[in-house]
């Protein structure tokens, strides 16, 4: 996902020295954070975070939900994990300044600005795929009629050849077209098919 809008936050909360949005797998598709630190590892042990608190919640019997949020706080950094959609997190790192308790009231009253832009963000890049899809289904549908004129073409000239022996390699190439023209149908059926699920998914209710 490209998320435009990143710069905000920090415009918003001055405190935020980075921010990090990744998936609950912990792939982090937008961050602060340049690439002179692991990336794919400050992703990953994001995502364990939130798997061993719900560990604890299974190992103590106590009922799961949705979290809001997980703070972290220490004298020099300290960090919230927030909760934005049903698969991603917003992981906001601050400078601890001496004297001064973190406060989490513009961070609440900014969260729901953030699920709004992520979730325009997603919509946008699921319609893009959505019109990618259905271009790679036409052009399918297009090499499938092309098979169908071939065969069409194949069939009118068996019909007329008397020899043996250029029947029967006409027939083998009538086999061999209409396999392909198996596949073809095959592959406009998963596409129209992913096609259907990501329509489906952009009509769903956004929950954050």
């Amino acid at each position: 996902m490209v998320f435009k809008n990143i710069s905000r936050i920090q415009v918003a909360l001055p405190e935020v020295i980075h921010v990090v949005m990744f998936y609950n797998n912990g792939t982090i598709f937008q961050t602060t954070f340049e690439q002179e630190i692991n990336i794919p590892k400050l992703g990953d042990s994001l995502a364990k975070i939130l798997k061993n608190i719900r560990n604890v919640y299974q190992i103590c019997n106590f009922t799961i939900n949705d979290y809001k949020k997980i703070i972290f706080e220490t004298e020099d950094v300290s960090i919230i994990i927030l909760k934005l959609g049903e698969e991603s997190n917003l992981a906001l790192f601050f400078k601890s300044e001496e004297g001064k308790d973190l406060n989490l009231t513009p961070i609440k009253r900014y969260l729901t600005r953030i699920e709004e832009l992520i979730d325009m963000d997603k919509k946008e890049l699921i319609l893009h795929e959505i019109l990618s899809k259905e271009e790679e289904s036409k052009e399918l549908q297009i090499q499938l009629q092309k098979k169908y004129q071939e065969l069409k073409e194949l069939q009118e000239k068996l019909a007329k050849e008397a020899s043996e022996e250029e029947a029967k390699k006409i027939d083998k190439e009538l086999s061999c077209i209409d396999e392909d023209c198996k596949k073809i149908k095959e592959s406009i059926v998963k596409v129209d098919s992913e096609i259907k699920l990501l329509k489906e998914g952009i009509e769903k209710p956004y929950q954050g």
